[in-house]
């Protein structure tokens, strides 16, 4: 595709490569720090103690999803907005945006205040020595909810704008800052309220960071801070979907821990939600290709509906490729790799549910694609309307998967439901738009999938699993050049091989 003449969007094949670079970087080098900061944390926070700063990363994660939906309409719209040559018109959505969401985050922090005592004392299996310093740390949480949440807003203008480079270099800043602050804190306290206020502050001083950078790529946003009300209908038109898909999405995402929380103990979240972390980590490998297609699909589909197909496909092939090798041999060398990491204890709890964890994340990293063109289509009620129907069946079962088998029963149905989900997703395309694979990702590819994603749970010897894995990446590597690539993507890969090594 060719960069468009009236706007100052990139569509180009090199500037989408830039952008997925980019984002892959954003959230890759945080995942480095993560790996290297999880052990000394959990050894000086304890199990327990560890559990409850999960869940504190997990609220601040979905305190960003309580914008209504509107960072993501600021995407789509100001990218609209740029592209009809409009952008003076920006300023006053960006804060009639801005309003919405502080609005609905007051009201949220709210309730989730009056609502914290019961949760900590009733909800959660919270020792009694931690229950009030657990109940300070969620107070602190609550009133961080307008900055964490309005963020989403100023970074989805930033993606309107193409700046994926910006928003790259602040998002490692925050995700290093995450896992260090806590560390850096442990010298002088191992109190979860101050670590906790810490992450605060680094969220407030990211959000004027990127405020700064609203500023900067359109300056009209600080010398016009009007409310227009006008554009409150367009924004929620398109946000309203988004906002039950950012409620619902989480609840399935994050269930599992605060189930284990609920029926079995703190210190068991632990052991499920390490190697959580680690594996949903390579999410960010789909996640940075479909947020770059997102405006894209936004772009083509109406324009020329060929070229949105073939984005589709040619993303949803990509992704397979990359991420299945990496999941075949995380979850082949599952026990190892936690054992190194961090030690024995672990490897025998968490080995077994990093396997299913796997399994249900390349099916999670599949189905970003069709996710996002729906969203990118003005389509979003699609994916909506999926979660709110699993919604239910997936928490009942997820309960009583808890209770019958503990951490690996939650990872067993986490794995289920994201195939489930999976499959549904591209049905759903297919019969709506007629997006199917060609015959290279046929009915015999997937069976082969499946099959060689169960190797990794029958076979124990370590020499073995090294044999296998040699033989598994030669096999995949000759299959993945011979027919998976087209011709113009070979030529693409060789010149960009030359290039490196001339």
């Amino acid at each position: 595709m060719e960069k468009q003449n009236n706007s100052e969007i990139a569509y180009s094949g090199t500037s989408i490569a830039k952008n997925t670079l980019y984002n892959l970087l954003g959230y890759g080098i945080p995942l480095i720090f993560a790996v290297i900061l999880i052990p000394p944390l959990v050894r000086g926070l304890g199990d327990e103690r560890f559990g409850i700063l999960n869940l504190a990363w997990i609220i601040i994660g979905y305190f960003s999803l309580f914008d209504l939906g509107i960072g993501r309409g600021l995407t789509k719209i100001t990218a609209e907005k740029i592209g009809l040559n409009q952008k003076e018109v920006i300023p006053r959505l960006f804060w009639t945006s801005l309003l919405l969401m502080l609005s609905f985050s007051f009201f949220i922090a709210i309730i989730l205040i009056f609502l914290i005592p019961y949760l900590v004392n009733n909800v959660f299996s919270i020792s009694e020595n931690i229950q009030s310093e657990t109940i300070e740390t969620f107070y602190a949480l609550a009133l961080a909810i307008p900055i964490v949440s309005t963020t989403a807003g100023l970074r989805g203008v930033l993606e309107a704008y193409q700046k994926f480079k910006i928003i790259s270099i602040i998002r490692v800043l925050l995700g290093t800052l995450t896992f260090l602050g806590p560390l850096v804190f442990l010298i002088l306290t191992n109190s979860l309220f101050w670590i906790v206020v810490f992450l605060i502050i680094i969220r407030i001083m990211i959000w004027v960071l990127y405020l700064f950078q609203c500023f900067k790529v359109n300056p009209g946003i600080k010398k016009e801070i009007k409310f227009d009300f006008v554009f409150i209908k367009p924004v929620l038109k398109f946000s309203i979907w988004i906002t039950i898909a950012n409620i619902v999405g989480p609840i399935i995402l994050y269930s599992d821990r605060f189930l284990i929380g609920a029926l079995i103990s703190a210190a068991a979240i632990t052991y499920y939600a390490t190697p959580y972390e680690v594996i949903t980590k390579l999410l960010l490998i789909s996640g940075a290709l479909s947020g770059v297609l997102f405006p894209i699909f936004s772009s083509s589909f109406y324009h020329d509906i060929n070229i949105s197909k073939k984005i589709f496909l040619r993303g949803v092939k990509f992704i397979f490729l990359i991420l299945f090798p990496l999941v075949f041999l995380i979850s082949m060398f599952s026990h190892e790799f936690m054992q190194l990491w961090l030690g024995k204890k672990f490897a025998l709890s968490s080995s077994l549910v990093l396997q299913f964890l796997s399994v249900g994340i390349f099916m999670n990293g599949i189905s970003s694609i069709p996710d996002n063109f729906f969203q990118g289509i003005g389509k979003p009620r699609i994916p909506a309307i999926i979660m709110l129907i699993e919604l239910p069946v997936y928490i009942f079962i997820m309960w009583y998967s808890i209770e019958l088998g503990g951490i690996n029963g939650a990872a067993i149905t986490y794995m289920c439901a994201a195939t489930i989900n999976a499959i549904v997703m591209y049905c759903v395309a297919y019969d709506l738009f007629h997006y199917k694979f060609d015959s290279d990702f046929n009915i015999l590819t997937i069976l082969i999938t499946i099959i060689t994603l169960i190797i990794p749970f029958i076979i124990s010897a370590i020499y073995l699993k090294i044999i296998v894995a040699i033989i598994f990446l030669l096999i995949f590597n000759f299959i993945s050049w011979k027919y998976f690539l087209s011709v113009e993507e070979k030529i693409f890969i060789i010149s960009k091989i030359k290039v490196k090594f001339n």
